[in-house]
């Protein structure tokens, strides 16, 4: 009776059009008020205590350090490095936003945010090329999906949260070679349809332009490298390096780059507060939700019916993976990952699964979801970048590039040390 009113409260509230948060945050209370005789007071005291996080503090600043960084210059010059890198080659500027958007995730941890700022550049760029429209936006869209893979990640910050085991250095050197895989996987369709499409586009290469652009893109490329060379290295924490990030950004965008006024400045703040709060009442909604699913047993419920069904490891991931996937079409990355996080990971023991690993996949899989309908997030962003219908975007190329990932993405089940190596190396 319990677990029938989680789940149909839940998706009532989804089929009537709120958002996700209060589906979350209704589908704990109100079995809780119906069925329990739990205080609402300790549902409070819930939300408070999951808030209380200093880990949870990186997630603010990071999306504040992104915002500074985009608004002050860096995404373009991101995007002339990467033009000058490989825009020679046949369908260079897909190329030139999958090198950008992996540039930019490792400054703003956010998909959508790398879908904006990459994409209101490359867009006008590609389309002055001649490049078809339904081209186009499946790119920008599947670009910024690395925003969420190429560290530092909030996904992955969440993860290590719910989880409370795994540390978030370890995931964020995880994701590093994952991320630039994506980045090459993707690459490749594009250069093979640029072959055959867009060959009159191809520029030459320059070893003069990329050293300018390298020059000029040097103190964007300075915030990744001292940030998470500053964590890996032990000098501050994930949460103390998202406050140096925004220490950095704001110094780069005022007095080096200088294009972030005090108006523009405010305009960032605003939406920094504005993105935070929709995160955070996720995230909280999520753990009222997951206490619930916890008290009634869903978790052990769950992991004996996988487990007994999946007898080794890649029977395991398989089962998983299709479970995300699915997951990934009608619900966000972060509050998947709130609520799945603590009913799959105590599984992972009994196949030998290391939990940085399995993090990264989750990410990395659940992101995905990005890129499929009805959700799709980065869908929506790509489209209102330029007034098209999302119609546009989901077309062939799209799923080209989701089966360019599904190939990386078994790659790394089947050979986890490709993800471990630079944990292993650098611990």
């Amino acid at each position: 009776m319990m677990v029938a009113l989680i789940f149909g409260v839940f998706v009532l509230v989804l089929l009537i059009g709120c958002p996700i948060a209060i589906a979350l945050l209704l589908g704990g209370i109100v079995p809780i008020m119906a069925l329990t005789d739990i205080p609402l007071g300790i549902v409070v005291q819930r939300l408070f205590s999951s808030a209380n996080s200093y880990s949870m503090m990186a997630v603010p600043f990071f999306i504040l350090a992104g915002n500074l960084m985009d608004t002050g210059g860096v995404s373009k010059r991101l995007v002339n490095l990467a033009r000058s890198l490989v825009g020679w080659l046949p369908g260079g500027l897909a190329v030139v936003s999958f090198l950008a958007c992996a540039f930019f995730g490792a400054i703003s941890g956010s998909a959508p945010a790398t879908v904006a700022a990459i994409g209101s550049i490359m867009i006008p760029s590609m389309k002055e090329d001649g490049y078809p429209m339904p081209f186009i936006l499946a790119t920008i869209a599947s670009g910024g999906w690395l925003g969420v893979i190429v560290p530092p990640s909030i996904p992955m910050v969440l993860y290590c949260i719910s989880v409370g085991s795994v540390a978030i250095t370890d995931v964020f050197l995880g994701g590093f070679i994952p991320g630039f895989l994506l980045a090459g996987g993707m690459s490749v369709y594009a250069v093979l349809w640029g072959r055959k499409h867009m060959r009159h586009a191809t520029r030459k290469f320059s070893i003069h332009e990329v050293g300018r652009s390298f020059v000029d893109a040097l103190w964007a490329l300075g915030m990744p490298i001292i940030i998470l060379g500053g964590i890996y290295l032990g000098i501050f924490t994930p949460t103390e390096a998202a406050v140096v990030a925004v220490a950095y950004g704001l110094l780069v965008s005022t007095l080096i780059y200088h294009q972030l006024s005090l108006k523009g400045l405010m305009q960032i703040i605003r939406r920094t507060v504005i993105t935070t709060n929709i995160c955070m009442f996720i995230v909280l909604s999520s753990t009222v939700f997951a206490a619930i699913m916890t008290r009634e047993q869903i978790p052990v419920i769950v992991g004996n019916a996988i487990m007994s069904v999946a007898s080794n490891r890649l029977m395991f991931y398989l089962l998983v993976t299709l479970l995300l996937l699915f997951v990934g079409t009608f619900m966000e990355t972060i509050p998947a990952i709130m609520i799945l996080a603590p009913i799959l990971t105590p599984m992972l023991g009994a196949y030998g699964i290391n939990p940085v690993s399995f993090g990264v996949i989750m990410v990395i899989t659940l992101g995905i979801g990005m890129l499929t309908p009805p959700v799709g997030i980065n869908l929506y962003t790509a489209v209102s970048l330029c007034g098209e219908k999302v119609e546009r975007v989901i077309n062939r190329h799209l799923f080209a590039y989701i089966g360019c990932a599904l190939v990386v993405l078994a790659l790394l089940i089947g050979f986890e040390g490709i993800i471990m190596f630079l944990p292993n190396l650098l611990r």
